[in-house]
């Protein structure tokens, strides 16, 4: 009697025949033995580190060169820019987040390539240029004199409209100070005295005084031409007063050549001679705003006295009292002479006369 065989649970499967039989036989693999080591070769290089700011550099050149030269083809801009025409666009494609999240394309600039061509737009806020300041726009007028033409009042006025208009007077100021391009013209001013004092002829002068107010008649013999305080001055002796005075050559009204001949002192004469005369009287002082300040200081002439908790100055001039006033008045009320008392006085004159004026 034979007993059952035992339940086959797949433990038994391992060396035998699916149907039964005899085990199988599976060929024995042979022993492999373990690859030689590789012999040691050079290690490799470290990838080049990239500098960011180069790439900023980049941008910085790509922008303003493809909007001076719109449509510029890839291949160029690449090799203006120094760089792959793969790393232009990668460029191209980084400008467009310039600007706040969620970084709008057209935020701030406008970019794109059409066919082989790069286009680049600024923003529509950077179309219209900032405004001149009172230096470049009387700079610019100073070139609009110099090249003459029918053109040139309407140029330099359309300077002047440019200007802030609290920032106009002094744009005055300057174009009347500021002389570019050839030599003056004979007829001008400046080159009547250049003729006279070369000739040393005598010149009749409407001159402008301006502690006076008023225009006055001189005959003067020019000795020669200066510069102080950004003005140029004519040196030389009024014959009416017997000494050798100081003219600012923008308060010329007219100059006119006479025939009279005069003997120009020497160079060492002259050296020691006191090119402009010293301050009469005693110092007018001012108290200045704050939010004039900064301008008031920095004239010609003014001398800082101290500094004031609230941002203001007292300042100090040697002019007279009449300069003195009408430097405080073109203040706008930022501005008060504090002594001495005849120049205070002369200030409150001049005050209660100008809201006279204006019917205030």
């Amino acid at each position: 009697m034979s007993l059952p065989a035992p339940p086959d649970d797949g433990s038994s499967r391992k060396g035998r025949t699916r149907h039964g039989g005899s085990p199988s036989k599976r060929p024995a693999r042979p022993q492999q033995r373990p690859a030689p080591a590789a012999a040691p070769g050079p290690a490799p290089l470290p990838a080049p580190r990239v500098d960011p700011r180069d790439r900023l550099r980049r941008i910085l050149f790509l922008v303003p060169y493809a909007v001076k030269h719109p449509g510029i083809a890839v291949k160029e801009l690449a090799r203006r820019c120094g760089c792959t025409e793969k790393e232009l666009v990668e460029d191209l494609d980084f400008l467009l987040n310039v600007g706040s999240p969620p970084f709008g394309p057209d935020d701030f600039l406008d970019v794109y390539v059409e066919g082989d061509r790069v286009h680049v737009a600024l923003h529509q806020s950077f179309s219209r240029p900032p405004r001149f300041t009172e230096s470049e726009a009387a700079a610019l007028a100073a070139a609009a004199q110099a090249l003459g033409g029918e053109g040139r009042e309407r140029a330099v006025k359309a300077l002047r409209d440019s200007v802030p208009r609290d920032r106009r007077q002094s744009f005055d100021e300057l174009s009347g100070r500021i002389y570019a391009g050839a030599p003056p013209a004979p007829d001008s001013v400046l080159g009547r005295l250049q003729r006279a004092i070369a000739e040393h002829r005598a010149v009749r002068l409407a001159y402008h005084s301006a502690s006076r107010d008023a225009e006055t008649d001189r005959v003067v013999h020019p000795y020669t031409l200066a510069q102080r305080f950004g003005h140029w001055y004519l040196y030389g002796h009024d014959r009416q007063r017997e000494r050798p005075l100081a003219f600012r050559v923008d308060r010329i009204r007219e100059c006119q050549p006479l025939a009279e001949r005069f003997e120009p002192p020497g160079d060492a004469e002259l050296g020691r001679m006191r090119l402009f005369s010293e301050t009469r009287g005693e110092p007018v002082q001012l108290r200045i705003a704050a939010g004039a300040t900064a301008w008031a200081v920095a004239r010609p002439g003014i001398r800082l006295v101290k500094r004031l908790e609230d941002g203001g100055a007292v300042v100090e001039v040697g002019a007279g009292q009449e300069w003195a006033a009408r430097f405080a008045l073109s203040l706008g009320g930022q501005a008060e002479v504090l002594s001495p008392a005849a120049a205070r006085k002369h200030f409150a004159e001049q005050v209660r006369r100008t809201l006279d004026r204006y019917g205030a």
